[in-house]
């Protein structure tokens, strides 16, 4: 069965990660989680998605929210999962059934943490909310009048309740969220850039563009790279500590900056140094924003390896991904940003629009991601990819994004 497995931050009010909603979908046709033929294959994903894939490394061991079905939650299927590691969300389609308010209780008795989704109020709903741990507030549905009433009117009936917002697409609907009472929020107002006055450039951010301009120069000089680096405590430090990580297991301890850049050659430098100025560039921006950009840069090399043998070529697909956002990262229109980078003119290219290979792989690879899948199946099958392949090149970049992170 192929079925597209992803996932989405939930964000506190400082915009740091403290769980991920897990998302399922089936075909070209589903939308939602209950639109797979039948429980028994739900129940059949989750016993086998799960089991194979891990929890911990879709969420890198934070909680997973995960959405159930009246049925599944009647037929006992959570208890296939740790109550430890996930919230229970009861779909809105549920509200009405039969009984399910003595469910979600009984499983709640087990221990498990209960989400009420897409919450909608109505007075028969208080028993429900009374065995609820969190309430999710779509803003897409709701007037702008229930956003704000909603947390007190509920938390007159329960006030050890967490309430999160979703389909948070705006930096507004963010701030409007927080004053009235939400401490959780999830949706991608955080991958939207915020356009300000133009700043001046600080020294430090300054130093990593030539720095990276100098990278970039088709004459390629290790020496020049060697001397500016060296005049950089931080810098040298972390290329010592990245190649003596182990990720790359020497034997011997690498001790000169001169070794470490001979010995990753001109485009694993170049990745490396990239990685390194992004999250320079970005500072004062959410973390999971950078996150985000290495998952993309290490998923498009991923797919990019069914696309094209050549190294330059993975370089590219690497780099598409990783400036993907960069408008947001440092809120200036991207047409400006992608005129300073100094990256190749095709990658400039994808990353303005054109559809050649790396933007089409970059569309892939966003869509997947936002499990958005007629999309993702169609551009599938355009580029003659390999579901399970574009499976593994997924898990394989949420791991190595998160292992990298770390340097």
């Amino acid at each position: 069965m192929d079925v597209v497995v992803a996932r989405q931050p939930i964000f506190n009010k400082v915009v740091k990660v403290k769980a991920y909603e897990l998302l399922f979908r089936k075909s070209i046709d589903s939308i939602s989680y209950d639109a797979f033929d039948g429980e028994s294959s739900t129940i059949e994903l989750l016993k086998s998605s799960l089991s194979v894939i891990g929890l911990d490394v879709l969420t890198n061991g934070l909680p997973a929210f995960i959405n159930f079905t009246g049925k599944l939650l009647r037929d006992d299927v959570p208890s296939l999962l740790p109550p430890n590691k996930v919230v229970i969300e009861v779909l809105e389609t549920s509200y009405y059934d039969l009984g399910i308010s003595d469910t979600v209780k009984a499983i709640k008795k087990k221990g498990y943490k209960i989400a009420l989704d897409d919450f909608f109020f109505k007075n028969e709903f208080k028993d429900l909310i009374m065995s609820a741990d969190y309430i999710k507030v779509d803003f897409l549905q709701v007037t702008d009048e229930e956003k704000r009433e909603y947390p007190k009117k509920i938390s007159s009936i329960k006030d050890s309740i967490t309430f999160l917002a979703e389909k948070i697409e705006t930096y507004d609907d963010f701030l409007l969220a927080k004053e009235s009472g939400y401490s959780l929020f999830q949706g991608y107002f955080f991958s939207k850039p915020s356009y300000v006055s133009r700043k001046s450039v600080p020294l430090r951010k300054q130093f990593i563009l030539n720095l990276l301009d100098e990278a970039y120069k088709e004459n390629w000089r290790p020496a020049v790279l060697e001397d500016l680096i060296k005049r950089d405590l931080s810098l040298s430090f972390r290329l010592l500590k990245f190649m003596n990580s182990i990720y790359f297991g020497f034997r011997n301890r690498i001790n000169s900056i001169k070794q470490a850049i001979v010995l990753l050659g001109k485009n694993e430098f170049l990745k490396w140094l990239s990685l390194i100025a992004l999250g320079e560039l970005a500072d004062d921006k959410p973390e999971e924003l950078v996150t985000l950009s290495i998952f993309r840069a290490k998923m498009c090399e991923n797919i990019g390896q069914f696309l094209s043998k050549k190294n330059d070529d993975l370089s590219n697909f690497f780099m598409t991904g990783l400036f993907s956002s960069i408008d947001a990262l440092l809120d200036r229109p991207r047409s400006e940003l992608i005129n300073e980078l100094p990256i190749n003119a095709l990658v400039k290219a994808a990353l303005m629009g054109e559809k050649n290979i790396y933007f089409q792989a970059l569309e892939l690879v966003i869509s997947y991601e936002k499990t958005e899948v007629d999309k993702f199946y169609k551009l599938l099958e355009k580029l003659k990819l390999n579901f399970d392949d574009v499976m593994k090149a997924y898990l394989e970049a949420i791991r190595w994004s998160s292992q990298l992170i770390t340097f």
